[in-house]
């Protein structure tokens, strides 16, 4: 059992399951399950110790009290020995760095993030540090409801509306009122296509402008940070897609245009760090497709290319027909011995 499943069970076993079994109301019965549909989303003891410590004891929580009556352990009074269990892990929590630039999340990894305990919460959270804005997070659906968001510059220029109550786009609202005050501040921003299911995170934005409709209403001008802390993404093949994208725009702007932001532009590259998927593959595979190939490419049949400096054998590299990611078995019948302009020409021909 992992670390966080055992809390969780502390957690279920101290205070849901006996209140389950107990001769509550059923409408109390039922803020229970409520409790333990959050209980099951999370994924970190830092995380799962926030939400406990939320609860304060209070003269007027009928909940409590009622509760109490029946004689039955609360979040309240359960921390204290929570701490004890698990008081090592207390500060291993979510943290930006967690969030992967083209992976999908739920509601609940982004509201636990947030310290927000409302699916009804709505869709942008203040991070305070020190009782100060430190980061502002971002949930914004394209489609649906009167004012939807929008791609100005698809996965790098967002049109996102502030928050409101009805048609009060209230710019001393805490959110708004965080970004407006602080140009800088950064901007975590997780997307989606439609008004329902699970978001993308889009990486680290920043404020552009701000502009305000005829109509009342007002929207932010958000763009993808340069320079993304602790930002990471999931697969280098996500970062040569997003960078072929981008050439292809530079290719079609005017090189006036395209020399302007060359002068402009730093001369170092700015870093982002990739977390990928590596296979354990068998090296009988490998050894008997090249002793197979007898030094030629089984793609263009030309001897291989040169040597190796290691051991002075024939350079060729093992490919999949049907990639491993895809689903295809590590098996020599899958496989050809190809030179490295074959295999490239495998994945990008």
């Amino acid at each position: 059992m992992t670390l966080i499943e055992e809390a969780k069970n502390y957690v279920r076993n101290s205070v849901q399951v006996p209140a389950m079994r107990s001769e509550l109301a059923q409408s109390l019965k039922n803020k229970v399950k409520n409790s333990n549909v959050w209980l099951s989303h999370f994924k970190r003891v830092g995380d799962l110790l926030s939400y406990l410590k939320r609860f304060k004891v209070s003269n007027d929580d009928p909940i409590y009290h009622e509760l109490k009556k029946h004689e039955l352990l609360t979040f309240e009074d359960i921390v204290p020995e929570f701490e004890k269990k698990f008081g090592p892990w207390a500060n291993d929590s979510t943290r930006v760095s967690d969030f992967i630039i083209g992976e999908v999340y739920d509601a609940y990894d982004i509201l636990i993030f947030s310290k927000t305990y409302d699916t009804r919460a709505g869709g942008m959270f203040v991070i305070e540090a020190d009782g100060k804005p430190a980061a502002v997070v971002i949930k914004a659906s394209l489609e649906g409801g009167s004012y939807p968001n929008a791609w100005i510059k698809e996965h790098t220029r967002l049109k996102y509306y502030l928050k409101s109550i009805g048609t009060n786009f209230g710019e001393h609202f805490k959110t708004n009122a965080a970004i407006l005050n602080n140009h800088e501040i950064p901007i975590l921003t997780f997307v989606r296509n439609t008004n329902e299911g699970p978001f993308v995170f889009r990486g680290i934005f920043g404020f552009s402008t701000i502009v305000r409709e005829l109509n009342n209403s007002k929207y932010f001008e958000l763009e993808l940070a340069t320079k993304q802390p602790e930002a990471v993404v999931s697969e280098s093949a996500y970062v040569s897609r997003e960078l072929a994208k981008a050439v292809v725009e530079s290719l079609n702007s005017a090189q006036s245009k395209r020399l302007a932001r060359l002068a402009a532009a730093p001369k170092k590259p700015g870093s982002i760090r990739v977390v990928t998927t590596a296979y354990t593959r068998n090296p009988d595979v490998i050894g008997e497709v090249l002793f197979r190939a007898l030094g030629k490419c089984e793609g263009c049949k030309e001897s291989a290319p040169f040597a190796r400096k290691s051991d002075g054998t024939p350079y060729l590299e093992v490919h999949h027909r049907i990639l491993l990611a895809d689903g295809g078995d590590d098996t020599v019948e899958n496989a050809l011995a190809l030179c490295p302009n074959c295999h490239r020409k495998q994945h990008y021909g």
